[in-house]
């Protein structure tokens, strides 16, 4: 039987493409990666005075032009950004599936390195926590460390949010291919868990289930007061605990 989390109806209600063809700003160029039976849309902000590259995985709905103008707040927290789309998504081709966002994710990183960047943190928004937690899970030696923003681990709860009933357990199938806690366990990089104590989307508690379940000692979480899902970048905590994360992590030899 085939898994829900590789359904049709359930892909459908998970992603939200939208078409977006903006050119880059100045000081940014766009990437074409190609993967299996797509082409991906990666934009990176260069950035000579930077201290390492932020390769991010961007939440449901959004483009990676959506983070032209937060690319100087990155910057200012020591990170040149590179934002890379989910298929589908922005000049993305392709349909998104859940499978396919996270087969995808070792094919952008091999393509950014390939392209020459700064030593890299890699940070996964929301839906593209997943993409993180997967690459966390790999252990790649080329990786400073990586942040979760707003994301999610409790499988269940994450069907129940695209309005379908989960099974009544995950096979060991699922759980290896798509949960993100047994990957957070296999890691050992410095880990930055960022989340709003006030979301309503993804609950706090699964913060706090990544936080735990992750297998190295050099893991924080920071839960920003008075924040909900999607609004963390709008406080001063957030930058700070970000531009600390870079300090510590570029810091480590």
């Amino acid at each position: 039987m085939q898994s829900v989390l590789d359904s049709e109806l359930f892909n459908r209600r998970l992603f939200f493409p939208r078409a977006d063809v903006s050119p880059p700003p100045p000081g940014a160029e766009d990437l074409r990666i190609e993967v299996s039976g797509a082409r991906l849309h990666l934009r990176w902000h260069r950035s000579p005075a930077a201290r390492t590259t932020l390769l991010l995985f961007h939440g449901n709905g959004e483009v990676v032009a959506d983070y032209d103008g937060a690319a100087a707040a990155y910057r200012k927290a020591g990170a040149e950004l590179a934002v890379a789309e989910f298929r589908g998504y922005g000049a993305s081709t392709g349909a998104p599936t859940l499978r396919s966002a996270l087969d995808d994710a070792a094919t952008v990183l091999s393509a950014l390195l390939a392209a020459g960047p700064k030593p890299l943190v890699v940070m996964g928004r929301s839906l593209g926590s997943a993409c993180a937690a997967e690459l966390y899970g790999s252990n790649p030696g080329q990786i400073r460390g990586v942040v979760l923003e707003s994301g999610f681990t409790d499988l269940g709860a994450l069907v129940r949010r695209r309005g379908l009933p989960p099974p009544p357990a995950f096979d060991e199938t699922d759980r290896a291919r798509f949960d993100p806690l047994p990957k957070l366990a296999r890691g050992a990089l410095p880990l930055l868990v960022l989340h709003g104590a006030a979301d309503a989307a993804i609950a706090p508690a699964e913060a706090r289930a990544a936080l735990e379940a992750a297998g190295t000692l050099e893991k924080t979480l920071v839960l920003i007061p008075g924040r909900g899902h999607s609004d963390l970048s709008s406080a001063e905590l957030y930058w700070e605990s970000l531009a600390r994360f870079v300090r510590e992590v570029m810091a480590r030899k």
